[in-house]
């Protein structure tokens, strides 16, 4: 049921109704309006992911028969996504809608819409002149993001940056860090991810070095691409205190961390002082903190390590594991640099999501009666995203493990501070995958694991031609150089409720994004209405109308056939 004026209205009397015990169906509009309950808002995308990607994770980490921490939010609706000229989301045309309340061009929009010198700067669909992110900062609520990915990426940069093009990554870290061009904008309190090669003055030497040849920069290239002279890092220490230190022992007030040993300090110093709430500027890769290229790629690079024990990356299950939990780790570095290099095991999307909810929980609490107790964060896993279009089964599954650590870890928040939204959404299907068995008793004894490599599906059978198989991907890929002798070994699922285990491939549709059967999730404040009034369909505008809804107490109109307002 599509939410129209009329039924908004009738929402406003339900939550008066929930505010004051009943009895205030007659209240008019602007009235209840006040008495909507507002808290704050986890935001999670888990971009590139659909019900499939969630299915095959959960046979992998729990088993068919158990539950994630995502299948633990109790409210749930189907996800639309579509854009305003494409059936198909797009990253940065998804988190546009996201951030703005109105549907944009799919192809271009980031914080604009449409793309190049005709982009267009829109208001957001309460009508203020930018995203639901600088409304709230410039309330006073405190915002973060989180990105195991550059910070530029668009599902946290369209919350802060306005551009034409969605590839002009140093105008984008610019304005997450300095604001708008002719605004005074409030400044985000956190923001984690990758991309310190957009932040220091151009030529400048760095901490991280291109280990993945990203952005067709040079194996190994160590310095800025930015063009000009601005030092984004100096730039954020310097709306301080005058302390330059970075040093969260000193109680530095703003500060810039790059590695696991500084990321380390930063949870020592949040542990050892209560009421310690840095403005955090974290930049843990040149680019992003994975890597993103299918497993024959890794294993043909080197980016193998000897000891499975010394695991970089996400830790194996997700919380809580299993009882009798076997071990997933890969030997493939999916995750930082190798050892011996500053980008050797970066903080995972876990971690500096819990480092975030406590730093915006700390702030929230002292930012006074602007802020009212409220915080919003976007927490955005990329790599489920990226290792879905590059078709690496193990990464993507590693990457929903580390993304549903995050979501135990919001759901623990959301037990004591009950005034708190958590919502889920993903824009598109990534790589389209689907969970394939072979044509047997799958079901595996405890001698070990079926080697993969002739596992073959067939597609488009043709009569008299031979078929097209679709090689299925294993662990290490899909059978050539893996582990095991001649090839790679299928996965293996935890135990079902039988106490079976059984083998299973992964199967794709391709590298591209995919309109898929994508859920939205929610807990919390809130969070009822995703059942009782979007159940039916929970559109990418709906993603904007009930973050802003928990953040201002408003339930905006439906915005469904109207274009986005130029400003």
């Amino acid at each position: 049921m599509r939410i129209t004026h009329a039924a908004h209205h009738h929402i406003i009397a339900f939550a008066v109704a929930l505010a004051v015990g009943g009895g205030a169906a007659a209240a008019d509009t602007a009235t209840a309006q006040t008495r909507l309950p507002t808290g704050s808002v986890i935001f999670f995308h888990p971009d590139g992911t659909g019900a499939n990607h969630w299915s095959a994770a959960r046979m992998y980490f729990a088993g068919p028969d158990s539950h994630l921490n995502w299948d633990r939010l109790p409210q749930i609706a189907p996800y639309r996504g579509h854009m305003l000229n494409n059936l198909i989301g797009t990253s940065n045309g998804g988190a546009t809608t996201h951030a703005f309340g109105y549907r944009v061009d799919g192809l271009g929009s980031f914080g604009k819409n449409g793309q190049g010198d005709s982009a267009v700067f829109i208001k957001g669909l309460s009508g203020y002149p930018g995203s639901l992110m600088r409304e709230a900062a410039n309330a006073g609520i405190p915002v973060g993001l989180v990105n195991d990915g550059h910070i530029g990426e668009p599902g946290t940069g369209v919350f802060l940056a306005e551009v034409g093009n969605r590839d002009d990554w140093q105008e984008i870290t610019r304005q997450m860090i300095q604001g708008r061009p002719g605004v005074t904008d409030t400044p985000p309190w956190v923001i984690l991810g990758g991309g310190e090669a957009d932040t220091r003055p151009a030529g400048t030497a760095l901490v991280h070095r291109n280990h993945n040849e990203e952005r067709k920069q040079p194996l190994n290239a160590q310095q800025s691409l930015r063009g000009d002279a601005l030092d984004l890092e100096l730039d954020w220490n310097d709306n301080g205190s005058g302390d330059l230190s970075n040093d969260p022992a000193r109680r530095d007030d703003w500060i810039v961390v790059k590695t696991r040993a500084e990321f380390e300090a930063l949870k020592t110093a949040l542990a050892a002082q209560a009421d310690y709430a840095p403005h955090v500027l974290g930049l843990f890769a040149y680019q992003d903190t994975f890597n993103d290229r299918n497993e024959e790629d890794l294993i043909a690079r080197g980016k193998v390590t000897k000891d499975p024990v010394n695991h970089v990356g996400p830790r194996d299950a997700p919380v809580p594991a299993p009882p009798g939990f076997r071990s997933k780790a890969s030997r493939l570095i999916l995750w930082g640099d190798v050892p011996g290099q500053a980008g050797h095991n970066p903080p995972t999307f876990t971690e500096m999501t819990a480092v975030a909810i406590d730093i915006l929980d700390r702030a929230a609490r002292h930012a006074g009666a602007a802020g009212d107790g409220r915080f919003f964060l976007v927490a955005e896993q990329e790599a489920n995203d990226n290792f879905g279009n590059n078709d690496n089964a193990i990464g993507l599954l590693q990457a929903l493990a580390d993304t549903d650590r995050a979501i135990g870890s919001a759901r623990a928040y959301v037990a004591q501070h009950p005034r708190t939204l958590i919502l889920t959404a993903a824009d598109s299907d990534a790589g389209g995958l689907q969970v394939t068995a072979p044509y047997r008793n799958a079901v595996v004894p405890e001698a070990g694991e079926v080697n993969a490599t002739n596992l073959r599906f067939a597609v488009n059978p043709a009569s008299g031609s031979a078929d097209i198989a679709n090689l299925a991907d294993g662990r290490e890929g899909r059978g050539q150089g893996g582990e095991a002798p001649g090839g790679t070994r299928m996965f293996l699922s935890e135990p079902d409720a039988l106490g079976q285990t059984m083998e299973f491939g992964i199967t794709w549709v391709g590298t591209g994004d995919y309109a898929g059967a994508i859920l939205s999730r929610a807990d919390g404040l809130n969070a009822q209405l995703l059942r009782e009034q979007f159940s039916t369909g929970f559109d990418n505008i709906d993603v904007y109308r009930l973050m802003h809804l928990t953040l201002f107490g408003q339930l905006l109109d439906d915005p469904v056939d109207t274009k986005a307002v130029p400003r």
